[in-house]
């Protein structure tokens, strides 16, 4: 067979296959993109990329913060009170109060709902110990002599749940500042022994204002390691609403809200509320 001829077979050949198989092209395939190339392009497209599988850069369904999904968070917390059984009825105001620490005093279990890309709802249970006491406590008179002005000491145990809003501002990083309301439910002993006020124990509910700022870090897998700095204010501090037992009785003078600062490891499992969406782009 001549080159012709063979040349003239090969092109008819061809074009057979072109017409029986009009999908399939003789040209170069596209390369494959390596992992590497794939997640810094997802990093730079801000439109979800939906899939079966999880990817370190897409957490598990999108490419949203990994931090801003449902989720369980257990957090341990120490805890310091402020309030009216305080120094001077103020925080921190004679230096650090041992008395007014409590160690471990909290554990936390919250729910997040996404409720955009930077933002999580957050619904949390919370309890612990709480306890105060101003034994110390002092007015000093013109001449300088020290005068007992406390009021004595109390305990409590305390549960609060509060309802408030994650806001994450950088896409890519676990730091989150959150603020919200709540209510705790307090059970209180109290000795106010330097007053006529005879010890007993009284049932208060108090409406809080939570705020917090904090940071998570990705372990792998949806896990995260949290740490939190946090104050939680009480709204009020009457008789029946308070987390001291101060007042006891009913008063037209507001008095100073009370309050506890709280520092939080927090240990969290986080997946993408996106099932129903997922697998409808299947």
């Amino acid at each position: 067979m001549t080159y012709t001829n063979r040349f003239l077979l090969v092109l008819s050949t061809a074009l057979l296959c072109c017409v029986l198989a009009p999908g399939y092209s003789f040209a170069e395939p596209k390369q494959k993109q390596t992992e590497f190339q794939y997640n810094s392009r997802v990093a730079h497209d801000d439109k979800p990329v939906w899939g079966k599988k999880a990817s370190r850069q897409t957490g598990l369904y999108t490419i949203r913060n990994r931090s801003v999904a449902s989720g369980v968070c257990l957090n341990l917390n120490a805890m310091y009170y402020y309030g009216d059984i305080d120094m001077l009825d103020q925080a921190f105001v004679h230096g650090f109060q041992p008395q007014n620490l409590s160690v471990g005093g909290g554990l936390h279990f919250g729910y997040m709902h996404p409720m955009g890309r930077f933002c999580n709802w957050r619904f949390t249970l919370g309890g612990g110990f709480m306890h105060g006491n101003d034994s110390a406590r002092y007015t000093i008179k013109d001449s300088g002599e020290k005068i007992p002005a406390g009021k004595g000491l109390f305990k409590s145990g305390f549960g609060e749940a509060n309802v408030g809003i994650e806001f994450y501002p950088f896409p890519r990083a676990g730091f989150y500042l959150y603020a919200g309301l709540g209510v705790a439910v307090s059970y209180i002993q109290y000795d106010f022994y330097k007053t006529k006020i005879p010890k007993g124990n009284t049932v208060s509910v108090l409406p809080m204002l939570p705020l917090e700022i904090g940071y998570n870090f990705y372990l792998g897998r949806s896990w995260f390691l949290g740490v939190s700095v946090a104050v939680h204010q009480g709204l009020m501090d009457i008789a029946h609403a308070n987390l001291d037992a101060w007042p006891l009785e009913s008063t037209s003078v507001f008095q100073w809200g009370d309050g506890y600062f709280q520092i939080g490891l927090s240990i969290s499992y986080r997946w993408h509320n996106c099932e129903v969406c997922r697998i409808s782009k299947w």
